[in-house]
């Protein structure tokens, strides 16, 4: 029996989960909208959508929802979503990381073909993206986004949507859930003409600090009285090398051990508290981070509830994901940026709406870089020869899988090579290459090159190397993953960041 209690399992390991929790989804679909009491049907509805919502939760790893398998109750509305609609059960971002993770899903290429792999990168004018073509096939295209990633003027991921809203949120311990982005959204959907209407929403709730309202922390967080308290701050003097620390120690250099703001500086110094966590502290950060789910899966529900009371469902295709995950010292880290383990590269993909059947569980690996051509598909436009991506939709029924399973997913624009430009040897650059059930890991730091091959689908959290149990597929898979680069020969055209937004992302724990 595949998790998500009645439908259709194409494929794939199936997750599990007891009796109780499989009815809970419905229990929440009963409270949200009265009356509804039959489950979807997997029928298909073959009408094209009038709308089209692409929704991106920023650092949400899709083994905390209860829809891919988690036992703490973070995500009652997506659950019952996902029962509405596909589930993806494996999908994987190209890195870990949101400007070209974004990059990847807005345009179906990898990190290595659209060019964006550093901070200091922006798409170049060449590369076409889906609100491009939407608006070639006579789609209206709008963009909500609150970080400084998607901003249009800096990093041009956006720079094809005709609406578009950034909301400037300089506060990292804002708790309040991101209402604005929702009512652009209900805005925009008000507003709409006779053309069809294309929208992005990015969320950036889940990434740290983890905060959100006492309510949903009173719900999924235990009493604790140690020194853990979600700020991102915090987080990555837990993750600095100690080779960064002695650097700083040595020589202060304000451009590799300095962060946050000139206001409130943060210093890797004498005088910083180092940090390390013990497991009871692991737990707590995860609970605070379980809460902010919560919190964003409620607010997830008023943008779906306004849809159905206005009876706008029907006829909107609505695709949740996220541009990565997020790590809990499942490889010695917290947070997200540096390695491509799937903590930080499993990430959500839910389909519900027009063409889309309900029910069903697609379990074959597939890729942000997929969402590009099967928004293509899903509204009828034509596709893009040049795209690297796949049309997901085929998943969706009884077709053959072997060409996913057959090709490869690439993990690159490590974080790690950004920290080169400072601190060359510091940090390891990670990268990897995915094919079926397995995949390969390199780390390079300095002039040593590690390998390391995991078998996902019996080893998902990738705590066993199989390298020697597989040996001609380990060195087949090396070979391609050396044979690619690990910058492109054309990055993407250059972006000058002013002092504040430098300090921004450097209080995120992004150091460009």
């Amino acid at each position: 029996m595949s998790l998500g209690g009645p439908g259709i399992h194409r494929s794939g390991r199936s997750l599990r989960r007891g009796p109780l929790t499989r009815l809970l989804p419905w229990l929440a679909l009963a409270f949200a909208f009265p009356g509804c009491s039959e489950p979807p049907t997997d029928e298909v509805t073959r009408a094209l959508p009038r709308r089209v919502i692409l929704i991106s939760v920023d650092t949400l790893r899709a083994d905390h929802l209860g829809v891919y398998g988690h036992s703490r109750f973070t995500s009652p509305i997506l659950d019952t979503f996902a029962l509405e609609g596909v589930v993806f059960e494996d999908a994987s971002s190209t890195t870990a990381w949101t400007l070209p993770s974004h990059a990847s899903m807005l345009t179906g290429l990898f990190p290595l073909s659209h060019g964006v792999v550093t901070a200091d990168t922006a798409l170049p004018a060449e590369v076409g993206t889906v609100a491009g073509w939407m608006r070639e096939g006579g789609w209206e295209t709008a963009a909500v986004v609150n970080a400084i990633w998607l901003k249009r003027d800096r990093f041009q991921l956006t720079r094809d949507f005709e609406k578009y809203l950034s909301i400037e949120d300089s506060d990292y311990q804002r708790r309040d859930p991101s209402i604005w982005i929702t009512d652009q959204v209900i805005r925009w959907i008000d507003e709409q003409g006779d053309r069809p209407l294309f929208i992005f929403a990015h969320y950036y709730d889940v990434h740290a600090d983890y905060a959100s309202l006492p309510r949903f922390e009173r719900l999924l967080v235990s009493p604790y009285e140690g020194r853990a308290d979600g700020t991102g701050w915090q987080i990555e003097r837990a993750n600095f090398a100690e080779e960064h620390i002695a650097l700083c120690l040595r020589e202060f250099d304000p451009s590799r051990c300095q962060f946050g703001s000139a206001e409130k500086p943060r210093r890797i110094d004498a005088d910083m508290e180092r940090v390390e966590f013990e497991a009871e502290d692991i737990r707590h950060l995860e609970e605070l981070y379980d809460a902010g789910i919560r919190q964003l899966d409620s607010e997830l529900g008023r943008l779906f509830g306004d849809l159905e009371e206005r009876g706008l469902a029907d006829d909107t295709l609505v695709i949740i994901t996220s541009d990565h995950g997020e790590e809990f010292m499942e490889h010695g880290r917290l947070s997200h940026f540096l390695t491509t383990y799937q903590q930080s590269l499993h990430v959500p993909l839910l389909m519900r709406g027009p063409g889309i059947p309900a029910g069903v569980r697609v379990g074959a690996p597939v890729s942000l870089v997929d969402l590009a051509p099967t928004l293509l598909g899903l509204t009828g436009l034509p596709p893009r020869d040049f795209i690297e991506g796949l049309d997901l939709s085929v998943l969706m029924q009884e077709a053959d899988e072997t060409p996913f399973l057959e090709r490869s997913l690439y993990g690159e624009a490590s974080g790690g090579l950004q920290h080169e430009r400072g601190m060359p040897g510091v940090y390891p650059v990670f990268r990897s290459i995915r094919r079926g059930a397995f995949k390969l890991i390199e780390e390079r730091k300095g002039e040593s090159v590690r390998y390391f091959l995991f078998d996902i689908e019996n080893d998902p959290r990738e705590a066993v190397d199989v390298a020697s149990l597989h040996r001609e597929l380990t060195a087949s898979l090396t070979r391609e993953l050396a044979s690619r680069p690990l910058l492109p020969d054309e990055r993407g055209e250059g972006v000058e960041l002013s002092e504040d937004e430098i300090e921004r992302l450097r209080a995120l724990g992004y150091v460009p």
